[in-house]
C-alpha cells in the first residue's frame, strides 16, 4: 500500500496545469462563451477550445458544461477555478512584480446592467492585478445617469447604451442589438385597452421610447412598475404587471416578445457604447479604453 501510494503521489506530482489553459477555462467560464473568451484573449476559438480540452484530458475530468447556450463550470470545474483563480493571481502578480506598470492613479468606469457584467468585471479585476497601482471603481446604473455623470466629471468613462440615429462621434460602438416589446405569456392587446408599462424608472429612454410610440398610435398608457434592475424588469413583466422594452441579450424565457406591436410599433437597435470624459487622453484611460473595445467587441453580444 505503501508503494502504491507513494506511485500515485509522485504521477500527481509530475503533471503541470498550464497558465495559458487556466486562464482560458477562466475566460470560457466569465464569459458563458468560447467565442468571447477568444476576444477576451486575443486568441482564436479552436486555440481557446483546444486549450480546455487538453486541460480536461490531463485531469480526466469534464471541466465545462457545453449543452446549453451559455457555457457553465460543472462541479470539478467549478473545483478547480477555485484554486485557478488564486494560481493566476499569484502568477500575474509575481510578473508584475518584476515589470512593473508605469500606471496608476484611479478609474471611476459606469456600465449599464445591460451588458455583460461577468466579462466587464472579470476584465477590470485583471487589468487590476495587470497594474496593481491603479483603482478601478465601477458604477452600475442607467445610460442616462452615467452619461450625465461622465459630464458632471464624477465618472471618468462609461459603458452605455445609446439608439444608434442619436451616438455621438465621441462614442466607441463595441456592439448592437435589437430591443423588443415584451409582454407575459397569453398576453394579448385589445382595443382600447389602456396599456400598462413596467419600466427602469424616470431616467429610462426606454420607456420614453415606449410612450412615444404608443401615443403615436392612439394607445393610451400608463406607467405600473419602476424598477432600476433587468432582473425586476424581467419578474414584474412575467406576473402580468404590465408589459416594457428589454434589449436582446436581456430576454428569458419567462416573457415573450409581441409580434404585433413589433410589426405596429417597431423599435430601433440599440449601441452598447465607451465614452470618455474630460480626462480621455490620460495613458490610464487609454490603454483601459484599448483593452476593453479588444475584450467586449463585436463578439461581445449575441
Amino acid at each position: 500500500m505503501v508503494i502504491k501510494s507513494n506511485f500515485c503521489h509522485g504521477l500527481l506530482m509530475n503533471q503541470r496545469l498550464s497558465i495559458d489553459a487556466l486562464r482560458a477555462l477562466l475566460s470560457v467560464i466569465d464569459t458563458g462563451s468560447m467565442t468571447r473568451a477568444a476576444q477576451q484573449l486575443n486568441l482564436s476559438q479552436s486555440a481557446v477550445s483546444w486549450k480546455i480540452k487538453r486541460l480536461e484530458e490531463q485531469l480526466g475530468r469534464r471541466l465545462v458544461d457545453r449543452q446549453g447556450m451559455t457555457l457553465t463550470a460543472t462541479a470539478d470545474g467549478e473545483a478547480l477555478l477555485s484554486h485557478g483563480r488564486q494560481i493566476l493571481q499569484a502568477h500575474d502578480r509575481a510578473l508584475a512584480h518584476f515589470a512593473p506598470s508605469l500606471l496608476q492613479g484611479r478609474v471611476r468606469f459606469g456600465a449599464t446592467e445591460q451588458m455583460s457584467l461577468p466579462q466587464l468585471a472579470a476584465l477590470l479585476a485583471a487589468f487590476t492585478h495587470q497594474h496593481p497601482q491603479v483603482d478601478v471603481q465601477l458604477v452600475i446604473e442607467q445610460s442616462q445617469v452615467l452619461r450625465n455623470a461622465l459630464d458632471q466629471g464624477t465618472l471618468d468613462l462609461v459603458l452605455h447604451q445609446q439608439f444608434c440615429d442619436a451616438l455621438s462621434a465621441e462614442d466607441v460602438v463595441l456592439a448592437t442589438e435589437r430591443i423588443h416589446w415584451c409582454v407575459p405569456p397569453g398576453w394579448r392587446y385589445q382595443s382600447g385597452d389602456r396599456v400598462k408599462l413596467v419600466s427602469y424608472g424616470p431616467d429610462c429612454f426606454y420607456r420614453r421610447l415606449a410612450e412615444e410610440r404608443l401615443s403615436a398610435a392612439g394607445i393610451a398608457c400608463q406607467v405600473s412598475v419602476e424598477c432600476p434592475s433587468v432582473a425586476g424588469m424581467l419578474a414584474a413583466i412575467a406576473a402580468g404587471m404590465g408589459i416594457g422594452l428589454l434589449n436582446q441579450q436581456s430576454i428569458d424565457r419567462r416573457v415573450q416578445i409581441e409580434t404585433r406591436f413589433e410589426r405596429m410599433l417597431p423599435l430601433p437597435s440599440v449601441a452598447h457604447a465607451l465614452r470618455l470624459g474630460a480626462k480621455r487622453h490620460h495613458p490610464l484611460l487609454q490603454t483601459l479604453q484599448q483593452q476593453v473595445v479588444q475584450a467586449l467587441g463585436p463578439a461581445a453580444v449575441p
